[in-house]
């Protein structure tokens, strides 16, 4: 099965920024003794978000099997449909859904809050 590293490459990013701050704070030493813990720390916090991903789609495999929109609410329902074939529908806002772009057949996740997003990075799809 596939493995994402999405978040992994956005942490040691993030963490780089973050480093880089605080290390020029500290003078000259500190900016790449910041860089390099930053990136390590947002490469580990990275990795274990995409640990989590990576479990549960080998679990569940969400892929989307239809996406409507309901004009009332300007929400998205995305109905989902997992590897034993029992389906879930989800809302999305209007905002989430210009942002992520999903469409049919992608596989996502839902997070800790309920919400979805997209388990690979379109490069990483092949």
């Amino acid at each position: 099965m596939k493995q994402t590293t999405k978040n992994a490459g956005t942490g040691a990013a993030l963490g780089m920024c973050f480093g880089l701050a605080i290390g020029s704070a500290i003078e000259s030493l500190g900016i790449p003794i910041g860089l390099c813990l930053g990136m390590s720390i947002g490469l580990v916090i990275g990795a274990k978000k995409d640990e989590i991903v990576n479990k549960q789609v080998a679990e569940k495999g969400y892929k989307i099997k239809a996406i409507e929109k309901k004009e009332v609410s300007n929400e998205y329902g995305i109905t989902l449909v997992d590897n034993q074939g029992n389906e879930q529908t989800v809302s999305i806002s209007s905002s989430t859904m210009e942002t992520e772009l999903f469409k049919v057949g992608d596989i996502v996740f839902i997070d800790e809050d309920g919400d979805i997003e997209q388990a690979f990075d379109e490069d990483e799809i092949s």
